[in-house]
């Protein structure tokens, strides 16, 4: 009895071991996007799989831009890699504002960090971003 009562003992140990492990990691990889601090806007997205993010958007400036790397043109809203985390720093003025990320310059990716999610007009997703 003493002895079932130990190896339960250790299974229940094990078990919260890796389950708080698991819980610390996500929380370590904690992403929030946008941000807007200081009159500016931070964009993060996590994927460290990814060649090249880029955000795309409907301000002045950018107007859903891309640009193709292959043909020799300049990637628009390219973000800085660190670490498997995609980040940008814009200014933008007060307004509302939808935007993407483009993930390898092929894959159109919606921000996994904020759940306003609108109608892009050409029958696709894209967030939206409020500044006030």
């Amino acid at each position: 009895m003493v002895l079932r009562s130990i190896v339960r003992f250790e299974i229940l140990l094990v078990f919260t071991v890796i389950v708080s492990g698991s819980c610390i990691s996500k929380l370590d990889r904690a992403v929030y996007s946008p941000v807007i601090k200081d009159g500016r806007v931070i964009f993060r997205y996590f994927n460290p799989t990814a060649r090249t993010v880029q955000l795309a958007g409907d301000w002045p400036g950018n107007n859903w831009a891309e640009g193709d790397e292959g043909s020799g043109e300049v990637l628009v809203g390219l973000m800085k890699y660190d670490r498997g985390y995609w980040t940008l720093e814009l200014e933008l003025a007060p307004g509302v504002y939808r935007y993407r990320f483009l993930v390898n310059e092929r894959e159109w990716v919606l921000d996994p960090s904020n759940p306003r999610v609108v109608e892009d007009g050409m029958g696709q997703k894209a967030n939206l971003l409020i500044i006030p």
